[in-house]
């Protein structure tokens, strides 16, 4: 009998409780014998990114899943960490392919990821040869290209606010396991200066420090060569300093 492995590709940065809710759900569906996080060392679609060292999130990946119930049926796998970087994932399965030629792989992926698999490398022959399992978040469809996990818990987590959190100081014990909990809380350094200065322009925008937030946003983007999110920011917070200097001098 063929033996199924579904694979979770991700940089898990952090691995938080909705990357476990998610595939729990892939593994009660009966969609999968096994599911394997797949830790991307560096992501062809997410230019700037503050990831932490690949070895600690491959770590935190295995603390979280020691902790599931179904900890028999998940597993974490470094296999990206040896092939050519960047990692693409058709190159990653026709890897896997070869090291187990008797196994049947499917793909997980979220409704975010599915809208743009046409920008994938080799989409075509993704969607051909490999079923991709997409859990869809609130709101989204689901093309029917692919198949659609039902019954996932709606968790509002994202590994973005999670680093932000940290950065700000915040507590994170309601988005990640015990055991990552306290293992980001002893390591300060996993994120650079990029989440830091991120947190706080977002922190000094809703305090209506709006010049100490351009200039937060503004080195945001320098460090990314250019970031989407720190650009709007930076842009909405000049146009409320510009609409109050006109309302001071123009009564």
């Amino acid at each position: 009998m063929t033996h199924r492995i579904t694979l979770y590709f991700g940089s898990f940065n952090p691995i938080h409780r909705g990357h476990l809710a998610v595939a729990e759900r892939v593994v009660e569906s009966g969609l999968c014998d096994e599911l394997w996080y797949i830790i991307s060392p560096h992501n062809p679609h997410k230019v700037c990114v503050d990831l932490a060292d690949e070895q600690q999130r491959l770590l935190m990946a295995r603390m979280a899943v020691a902790e599931s119930r179904y900890s028999r049926k998940l597993r974490v796998s470094d296999v990206e960490f040896s092939l050519p970087r960047p990692s693409y994932t058709i190159d990653t399965l026709d890897h896997l392919c070869k090291e187990y030629p008797d196994t049947e792989f499917s793909i997980l992926m979220g409704g975010d990821n599915a809208a743009k698999i046409e920008t994938w490398k080799e989409w075509e022959r993704l969607l051909s040869s490999y079923k991709i399992i997409v859990y869809p978040r609130r709101g989204e469809v689901v093309d029917e290209r692919f198949t659609l996990l039902s019954g996932v818990p709606l968790l509002d987590i994202s590994s973005t606010a999670i680093r932000e959190a940290v950065a700000d100081q915040k507590p994170i014990d309601k988005f990640v396991t015990p055991a990552i909990a306290s293992y980001i809380e002893a390591h300060p350094e996993l994120w650079s200066r990029v989440e830091v200065l991120r947190a706080r322009g977002k922190r000094r925008f809703a305090e209506s420090n709006f010049g100490g937030a351009i200039n937060d946003f503004v080195a945001v983007s320098r460090l990314c060569g250019g970031d989407e999110e720190a650009d709007q920011m930076a842009n909405m917070a000049r146009e409320i300093l510009d609409f109050r200097y006109k309302d001071i001098y123009n009564p």
